[in-house]
């Protein structure tokens, strides 16, 4: 375990005592000072110099500053221990981010990125099994770590998302996320460079803690996407002539039907039913294979050309194709990602890519009804913009 000095505390010497105090949001959280006594002071400056350390690391430097022998490191350690583990308990210290394990229970190659799964108890198995990647030789773009315990301390830092779903916050080296609606989640932290993701949970193993585990995955898996230049949508995708397209609408707006229609009606192969990745290679757009799909199981693990992206509107009398203004087109495409948003550079790179997707490919709003009509509507639009490329 690396440990490190939490931010937000200071220590300072009042006449012939020495205190650790809290400063600006540990003030605002109600957090404590301590008193610290001659060798609390020697760990903490010593910590605040390397920037983070092991017990073992902090226990030689005790050690040599006092002269004592290698016998006693034994003790030593232990006392070691009982300090950082009560400076823990009151949010002053922080674990340090860094993989717990070696060798990871899984590799899975999503969408052209490489994730390291270290599941101790198999709770997320089964949700990845299309993805595995048998190659030791893969490095990890993003390690994940399940840990079957909850946190020694926790320290949130600043809000940036708070909904009924989650709430995001951001540290000085990582985010930590929250999720009200997982109870057998106690809390998660990722790195700022969503390299490395430690969740921690409980040790059960139920149809809904893995479906819980597999969705939190989701949160981490897009931003690393997205850092990589892949952008979720959420959409219903059909192949239809060897390209991939897009069915997107607010809830309700029958993605999940019109999909269908042209399953049933032109034999079109599904390839996802809620959610699709999509990125450029070589200046071309591609939509990539995940394993999220929403509820409706369906997903492939190849990557196609996008063809384009209909945005889904809901008629009551008969279909109604639109072309939109370029504004329209990139605007309504970046409010159907779900990319994260938590900061204002999040937004910009989600916006900048929607405008990609406006100058590359067709997009279009279709009102339609849910009959066979609105498929054939909907073929008849792309047929033409097709022609016109």
């Amino acid at each position: 375990m690396l440990l490190k000095c939490q931010t937000g505390y200071t220590l300072r010497q009042i006449k012939n005592t020495f205190y650790l105090l809290p400063y600006g949001q540990q003030i605002a959280d109600q957090k404590k000072g301590t008193v610290m006594n001659e060798t609390s002071v020697f760990l903490w400056n010593a910590l605040q110099h390397a920037g983070n350390a092991s017990l073992e690391d902090l226990t030689s430097h005790l050690i040599a500053h006092y002269n004592l022998g290698e016998a006693e490191f034994s003790s030593v350690l232990e006392d070691v221990k009982g300090w950082a583990m009560q400076l823990l308990q009151y949010g002053m210290l922080v674990e340090s981010l860094c993989p717990v394990r070696k060798k990871p229970s899984c590799r899975l190659s999503i969408a052209g990125l490489s994730l390291h799964l270290y599941d101790p108890a198999d709770l997320t198995a089964a949700a990845f099994d299309a993805f595995r990647a048998d190659s030791s030789a893969m490095a990890a773009d993003q390690r994940i770590d399940l840990l079957t315990v909850p946190p020694d301390s926790r320290s949130y830092g600043q809000v940036l998302l708070q909904n009924k779903e989650m709430t995001i916050f951001q540290n000085s080296d990582r985010y930590v996320v929250l999720f009200p609606t997982m109870p057998d989640i106690y809390e998660a932290h990722m790195t700022l460079d969503g390299g490395y993701v430690r969740i921690y949970c409980k040790p059960v193993h139920t149809r809904e803690v893995s479906d819980d585990l597999f969705h939190a995955i989701r949160l981490f898996f897009l931003y690393l996407a997205q850092k990589n230049g892949r952008f979720a949508l959420h959409s219903a995708s059909i192949l239809y002539r060897e390209k991939a397209w897009l069915f997107s609408g607010h809830s309700g707006m029958g993605k999940t039907t019109h999909t269908a229609l042209w399953h049933k009606l032109f034999q079109t192969p599904y390839l996802n039913g809620d959610l699709n990745l999509i990125g450029i290679e070589n200046g071309q757009l591609f939509v990539y294979g995940i394993p999220w799909c929403g509820t409706s199981g369906i997903f492939t693990t190849k990557q196609y050309p996008l063809g384009g992206i209909v945005l889904l509107g809901r008629s009551q009398e008969r279909e109604q194709t639109e072309e939109l203004p370029a504004s329209d087109k990139i605007l309504r495409v970046m409010q159907r990602m779900i990319s994260p948003a938590w900061t204002e550079e999040l937004l910009s790179r989600n916006l900048s890519f929607a405008s990609e997707i406006a100058d590359k490919v067709p997009v279009f709003h279709l009102s339609c009804t849910m009959h066979p009509s609105a498929a054939q509507a909907a073929r008849d639009e792309i047929d033409r913009q097709e022609a016109l490329r």
